[in-house]
């Protein structure tokens, strides 16, 4: 349905209205709003056209009306008034990112985690798409004759540390042979190479000191795996366990399904379909996310690939707020990440 002029603005009342007191509203005080211009008849009239090409919901008789998710959708996509973030605000986001340095996970969390703050809302991202996967850096570190620690950085500057201790003392020699070995076998290749049967090659090989090492295969193993689970990150989910829109069912329904990291990919991949900004209605996606909202946007790292990012929260939100919001951490997220992969491939071929 094509909605006229004073529909679609009746409309945008009615949400921006609900945005705020998230009441239901009356054609009589949408009436006061217009300044009388126009009559509470028609703009009755209009509300139960509205009404019935589904943009809104009536909660009982003598109630007012209620933006139903494809009212959220309509608003978003045409009828909100376009925001740009404030100068006091790009400044605070600016500070807020100012200590987010070290290798790129801690860059990502970090920066997921401050868009949760500033938003009151849950915050999700994903590494780049084409990068993050190769394995740049094994390190193989003697701390003690037993204690030993590996590091596995990525393409894109992710960087993993684990500690281990092995069951009787390792020469230094050892230690170093086996980083190069390590690294002989897996640098350059993807982290999907990182397997089981792969360590259990290894150990084969190893022979008798093989055993001894095992933890320390171990925890390079498990650090791999690390890495591609640290493909996404999510943070937020106690600011919707205490927003008003969610009952204690609802947001503890949605708080587990996000717990599920494949299901947070899943929704991710979502921001590949299309450019810019783009709004999912949850019911629309899962059962789980009925009456939540999926915001997402792509940030881009030039030819070193692309990342998502975005929030999830309830359908009533202020998304003139949060959109310019969304963008500038992107934005930002885009460039430290761009400027750390430049600083990682430096190092490597310096």
């Amino acid at each position: 349905m094509q909605l006229d002029e004073r529909k679609s603005r009746i409309l945008k009342a009615i949400v921006e209205s609900y945005i705020t007191s998230g009441e239901p509203i009356g054609s009589k005080a949408l009436a006061e709003m217009f300044d009388n211009c126009v009559s509470s008849a028609t703009i009755r009239n209009d509300m139960t056209v509205l009404t019935s090409a589904g943009y809104l919901e009536q909660p009982h008789t003598s109630a007012g009306r209620l933006p139903t998710a494809r009212a959220f959708a309509l608003y978003v996509e045409r009828l909100m008034d376009k925001r740009s973030l404030p100068f006091q605000e790009a400044q605070l986001i600016d500070e807020m990112l100012s200590g987010a340095s070290g290798d790129a996970t801690r860059l990502l969390e970090d920066t997921c985690r401050a868009l949760a703050d500033i938003t009151g809302l849950a915050a999700v991202a994903t590494r780049p798409d084409e990068v993050g996967s190769c394995i740049s850096r094994i390190d193989v570190l003697q701390m003690s004759p037993r204690n030993m620690a590996v590091v596995l950085a990525l393409d894109n500057g992710f960087l993993r540390t684990r500690m281990c201790r092995c069951q009787r003392d390792i020469p230094t020699k050892f230690t170093q042979a086996l980083g190069e070995y390590l690294s002989r076998r897996f640098l350059g290749g993807p982290l999907t190479a990182v397997t089981v049967s792969a360590m259990q090659e290894i150990l084969l090989e190893l022979g008798e000191a093989g055993l001894a090492v095992a933890p320390l295969l171990s925890a390079f193993y498990e650090l791999a795996l690390e890495c591609i689970n640290a493909k996404t990150a999510l943070t937020g989910q106690m600011n919707l366990l205490r927003h008003p829109d969610y009952d204690i069912h609802c947001a503890r329904t949605l708080t587990q399904f996000l717990s599920n990291r494949q299901n947070v990919g899943d929704l991710l991949e979502l921001a590949y379909a299309r450019e810019g900004v783009q709004l999912y209605l949850g019911g629309d996606l899962y059962p789980e996310m009925t009456g939540s909202t999926l915001i997402l946007t792509r940030y881009s790292l030039g030819k070193q690939g692309q990342g998502v990012m975005g929030i999830i929260g309830p359908q009533r939100m202020d998304y003139a707020a949060v959109i310019p919001r969304i963008e500038y951490f992107a934005t930002h997220l885009g460039r430290l990440m761009s400027e750390l992969f430049e600083e990682t491939e430096a190092l490597d071929f310096g």
